[in-house]
């Protein structure tokens, strides 16, 4: 097609010199214009293609390239910062995500991005700020159990709760949305509710042994230590179920919140 346009624009050249060669020089000039961004694209297909594959360090240079020639496209900054942040580049990826927030304040998936970042990094506090307005904006699963998780490790149980509800609102059968709410619960002293909420979870075939310890964890802070004992807990000694109750115990006499809720974090994961 653009080879018989420059045919066409040349036999014309007799009437119209000034506006065919206008024409032509134009044309040449948006297709100079497209191919950084046939280019650019390009790179972002093939790096998406890399990273679903397992090659997220190949995949990784391609977002950099892309992120180079795009200027001011805060889309690709955040799949940068996401690109370094799953390389354990937590400084550049952050770089990334703020700089996409330049860009545009209301990027929920720069926020979403950030948010991340600032929990992986231990700062809760500043993870819930980040989130809270990323969650509601995207209303998706990962989004509010990120938040939940943010405010449970600040002290705010009840905040967590709603955010949590709110996950399990989207996708009732989450089973770690359900544990999530049951520990928040405990938090909160709804023990009951905690325990009832996690038989639903440990009686499904998809719990697996997380799903367990943080059962064992409830009953113990609801002081059912006979039924905490009983559970069978998949790829764990009797010795090593001994060892996490023998700590669950000690949860009633830390009085900070916070601190409780990191005390069952450090717990649940062992």
């Amino acid at each position: 097609m653009r080879v018989r346009h420059f045919r066409k624009c040349t036999g014309l050249c007799l009437l119209f010199v000034a506006a065919a060669t206008s024409a032509c020089v134009s044309t040449a000039e948006q297709q100079a214009a497209q191919k950084p961004v046939n280019e650019q694209s390009r790179f972002l297909r093939v790096a998406r293609d890399l990273d679903a594959k397992g090659e997220s360090g190949t995949a990784l240079a391609l977002y950099e390239r892309a992120a180079q020639m795009s200027g001011a496209d805060a889309t690709i900054q955040v799949k940068l910062g996401n690109a370094r942040l799953k390389a354990g580049d937590t400084d550049g990826a952050e770089k990334a995500f703020r700089s996409a927030l330049q860009i545009n304040p209301q990027d929920t998936t720069a926020l979403l991005g950030l948010g991340t970042l600032q929990l992986q990094r231990g700062d809760p506090a500043a993870a819930a700020r980040t989130l809270a307005p990323a969650a509601e904006a995207l209303n998706a699963v990962s989004a509010y159990n990120k938040l939940g998780t943010a405010l449970v490790l600040s002290g705010n149980a009840a905040a967590a709760e709603r955010a949590f509800t709110k996950a399990l609102t989207l996708q009732p059968g989450n089973l770690d949305t359900k544990t999530n709410l049951a520990l928040a619960q405990a938090l909160s002293n709804k023990l009951p509710d905690a325990s009832a909420g996690m038989n639903s979870v440990v009686a499904s075939p998809l719990a697996e042994k997380r799903h367990f310890v943080n059962y064992m964890i409830i009953l113990s802070m609801s002081g059912d230590l006979a039924r905490a004992r009983a559970i069978a807990v998949p790829d764990m000694t009797e010795s090593q179920k001994s060892q996490i109750l023998a700590k669950a115990s000690k949860l009633h006499s830390i009085q900070d919140p916070t601190k409780r809720a990191q005390a069952i974090g450090l717990l649940a994961s062992a």
